[in-house]
C-alpha cells in the first residue's frame, strides 16, 4: 500500500477530467460564431490533460516523501491570499492583480530561485492575459 493518498488523488483527478470535458463545460461554457478557436477548446484540452496526469499519479505514485503532519496554518494562510486575490482581480483588475498575486503565492508556498519566480509571477500571467485576450478574444476583469 505504497502512497494510497497519491492514487485516491490521481483516480479523483482521473474520473474529473472526462466530467468536466462532457459535463461541466459543455454547460458552462457559450457558443459563439466569432474568434480564432472555440472558446470551449482550451479548458477541453485541460481537462483532458487534468486525466491524463490523474492516470501517471495512479500508476507512478511519489516516491513516499513524507509531508508535514500541521499544514493547516499555511493552508489557511494561502486560502486567504487566493479570496483576497480573486476579490481584488474582480475591483481592481487582473493585470494590476495577478503579477503580485503570483508573486506572493510563490513565497509562501516557498519557492526562492529566481527564475521560477519571474516566470511564475511576469511570465503566467503575461501568457494567461495573451490566450484570453488575444487568442479566446475574451476581457479580462
Amino acid at each position: 500500500m505504497i502512497n494510497l493518498t497519491d492514487r485516491f488523488c490521481g483516480l479523483f483527478f482521473t474520473l474529473f477530467g472526462p466530467m468536466l470535458f462532457f459535463f461541466l463545460i459543455p454547460t458552462q461554457v457559450e457558443t459563439v460564431d466569432f474568434g480564432a478557436i472555440r472558446p470551449k477548446t482550451m479548458p477541453q484540452i485541460l481537462s483532458v490533460i487534468i486525466s491524463v496526469f490523474g492516470v501517471v499519479l495512479m500508476l507512478k505514485p511519489a516516491d513516499g516523501t513524507e509531508l508535514r503532519q500541521q499544514p493547516w496554518v499555511k493552508a489557511c494562510l494561502i486560502i486567504a491570499i487566493l479570496v483576497t486575490g480573486l476579490w481584488s482581480i474582480a475591483q481592481i483588475g487582473f493585470v494590476f492583480v495577478a503579477p503580485p498575486l503570483a508573486l506572493v503565492l510563490m513565497l509562501v508556498m516557498g519557492e526562492r530561485r529566481p527564475l521560477w519566480i519571474g516566470l511564475g509571477a511576469v511570465g503566467m500571467p503575461a501568457l494567461i492575459g495573451f490566450a484570453v485576450t488575444v487568442l479566446l478574444e475574451r476581457p479580462l476583469p
